[in-house]
């Protein structure tokens, strides 16, 4: 998810806001983790609304009106069920971690390249999904802070690799 953010900020100026961001996770993650759910159900909202518009605006575009629907339904749904929103958005952020695991060993295996800090990464994101899966409402401001981490270290090396 950091990486995919990152890619669409493309003036140095704005990386700042990332590790300002990683900065107040890092600093806020009870406080984070309380609003989350309000967070993302509006962002999923406001997601899903402007990406119906384009598609129906602009049918050429290659935006998945399904694919919009569904998030704006998962919004939705995060802004009514707020006793077991933070269970809910810890389950589909652990499958979404380890669907990024499976790409990259996929991506290992095509590439032939092995480095032991990504090998490290993927054995510690299995380990964080499971245990956020287990138990989403002891583990989700742990998660918080990862983030945090995640989005100022990803913030540096997309920057060294420019």
């Amino acid at each position: 998810m950091v990486k995919v953010l990152l890619s669409i900020l493309k003036k140095d100026k704005q990386m700042y806001l990332f590790i300002i961001l990683g900065v107040v996770l890092l600093l806020f993650p009870e406080k984070i983790a309380q609003y989350a759910p309000y967070i993302v159900g509006i962002a999923l909202i406001v997601y899903a609304a402007i990406n119906i518009f384009v598609e129906l605006r602009y049918p050429e575009s290659e935006i998945s009106l399904g694919g919009a629907i569904v998030r704006g339904v998962a919004g939705i749904i995060l802004l009514m069920e707020t006793e077991q929103a933070i269970a809910i958005l810890g389950i589909v952020w652990a499958v979404l971690s380890l669907n990024d695991v499976a790409e990259e060993i996929d991506d290992y295996r095509r590439t032939g390249k092995f480095r032991i800090v990504g090998a490290v990464s993927i054995v510690l994101t299995i380990i964080f999904s499971a245990l956020l899966m287990l138990d989403p409402f002891e583990h989700f401001a742990f998660h918080v802070r990862i983030l945090g981490l995640e989005m100022i270290a990803e913030t540096f090396i997309h920057h060294r690799e420019k």
